[in-house]
């Protein structure tokens, strides 16, 4: 399964800048973030949702795909959620009898346990949509030129390369090891091959990083060295003027969080 990017069909690239969409998701990270109420962080959820949906039914990217993205990430922000509930706060709203354990639920854990599911949610969709609307090595050239730490770009660009090479590897030993009889096996015994696959996997990426590492320093690389800029032509004055009023639609959003505190 190939990772889910813009740069596979340019039908996912908007008009937009890709300097302007970076900035601005990047931007909407942090805004939501900050949000204190959870009906304003619901706003930009919401809305990237509906953007993300439409892409879906519209068949620009694949709807598996799509939740194999979400999946893992929505599920870690239900468990924030339900570890809050059951152990922040003193008003007690309710109890759940386990056996012999009784496990009290607090109203602060429900109210700030919400807020911050909803603002994971509510970034990782941001996020999730910067990926399939903008080209990664456009994303990556507006970290560099934003002075995002290099080493910290150079990592994100490996993974970047190599995560699909991973991800063909580890499903060609799962599909060896289900050839060789691995799927009559116990749950248990299934398991641990899947941990094995695991630890293979580790182990064959680490000798893969540092022969590649290896081969960048035969070839001079520095890490402080200067990279030549990816962008050769100036934005554009609609995208400009398109990025200043995203730009001041988070701005009213954290004025209203904080008119209503």
């Amino acid at each position: 399964m190939a990772p889910l990017m813009a740069s596979e069909s340019s039908e996912l690239h908007f008009s937009l800048d890709g300097r302007v969409k970076t900035l601005l998701g990047l931007a909407a990270i942090i805004v939501v973030v900050i949000l204190k109420h959870w009906y304003l962080v619901a706003s930009p959820l919401l809305a990237t949702m509906i953007l993300l949906i439409g892409m879906c039914v519209s068949g620009k990217i694949s709807t598996s795909q799509l939740l194999l993205r979400l999946i893992a990430p929505f599920g870690i922000a239900w468990l924030v959620l339900l570890s809050l509930l059951f152990t922040y706060g003193h008003t007690e709203i309710g109890r759940i009898t386990l056996f012999s354990w009784v496990l009290p639920m607090y109203r602060e854990g429900l109210n700030w346990g919400f807020l911050i599911m909803l603002r994971v949610l509510a970034a990782v969709s941001l996020i999730t949509l910067l990926s399939v609307t903008t080209p990664m090595p456009e994303i990556l050239g507006t970290l560099r030129m934003v002075k995002i730490p290099s080493l910290m770009v150079d990592l994100a660009e490996m993974i970047y390369r190599y995560i699909t090479l991973m991800d063909e590897t580890m499903h060609t030993m799962r599909r060896a090891q289900l050839s060789r009889g691995g799927g009559s096996l116990p749950w248990h015994r299934q398991t641990r091959d899947l941990g094995v696959v695991a630890g293979v996997m580790m182990l064959k990426a680490l000798d893969r990083s540092t022969s590649i590492y290896k081969a960048m320093l035969s070839r001079g690389f520095e890490e402080e060295s200067a990279v030549s800029p990816y962008f050769e032509h100036a934005v554009s004055r609609i995208d400009m003027i398109a990025g200043a009023l995203g730009f001041l639609l988070m701005l009213a959003l954290l004025a209203v969080d904080l008119l209503l505190r």
